[in-house]
């Protein structure tokens, strides 16, 4: 491991040196995960965890980063958030799954949808796309308990201010008071706030090109409902179940 980063009280991002030799192994599509294998306890322990950086990141610096929320009585996160330092070593298996955006030629308009740690696939699919197709949109609703507790809060700020023509960044907290202020922005959320946020944000449903929603079953089961149902094509729709993470306002 080259370093151990803490995101928030509960989460840290660990980056993994990536020899040269095994580069063409590990290139991946954003939105991919990594397998980690660890003997924890005495137990072989394996999780995936997705990867949080675009490609040009990997390439620069050659390295992988994944993100880990500490979940009660989870083996693996627990170790990766209190035992493990730099300079650790863990096994490390090549990047896999389907939840992905590969960059394409073509200008698209496309729309994210997170609620805690199931940002960590979509920071990837996000800056992949703002970093590959200059002519794309992209919007992200992300809901968060508190600004304490949102993963990547730093880099997803400096995306929003650095693309801000391109990137559209909504925050949505359950549990923080200077949010009530907007009822849209607060609470849980679920397929009817995301409704009313993307028409508030003037994006046409209907002229979505691609949609990734990540987090708990629910969510993405009102969201999906709620959009196809205001014309987005289902085929645009792909979605990553979070099923770990409680709702951001439990």
């Amino acid at each position: 491991m080259a370093t151990v980063e803490r995101l928030t009280e509960r989460a840290v991002a660990v980056t993994f040196d990536v020899p040269d030799d095994l580069r063409e192994i590990f290139a991946f599509e954003p939105g991919q995960h990594l397998t980690l294998r660890a003997e924890i306890n005495g137990a072989d322990v394996r999780r995936s965890y997705s990867i949080c950086m675009s490609r040009a990141q990997a390439a620069v610096d050659g390295r992988l980063r994944i993100a880990s929320n500490e979940v009660d009585g989870g083996a693996m996160s627990a170790w990766l958030n209190r035992v493990v330092r730099p300079g650790d070593q863990i096994d490390v298996l090549a990047p896999l799954g389907d939840f992905v955006c590969p960059p394409v030629d073509t200008e698209r308009e496309l729309v994210a949808v997170a609620a805690g740690s199931g940002i960590t696939p979509v920071i990837s699919l996000v800056r992949t796309i703002l970093e590959e197709e200059p002519g794309s949109q992209v919007t992200l609703i992300f809901g968060n308990r508190t600004p304490e507790t949102m993963m990547f809060r730093e880099e997803l700020h400096w995306l929003a201010d650095n693309c801000a023509a391109r990137f559209d960044l909504i925050e949505v907290f359950s549990r923080a008071p200077e949010a009530a202020a907007d009822p849209l922005l607060t609470g849980r959320i679920d397929g009817e706030k995301v409704r009313q946020i993307l028409r508030r944000a003037g994006v046409a449903v209907p002229e979505v090109d691609g949609w990734f929603l990540c987090g708990p079953i629910g969510m993405i089961d009102d969201v999906r409902t709620a959009i196809v149902a205001d014309g987005a094509d289902p085929a645009t729709v792909q979605h990553e179940e979070f099923f770990q993470d409680p709702l951001p306002d439990a």
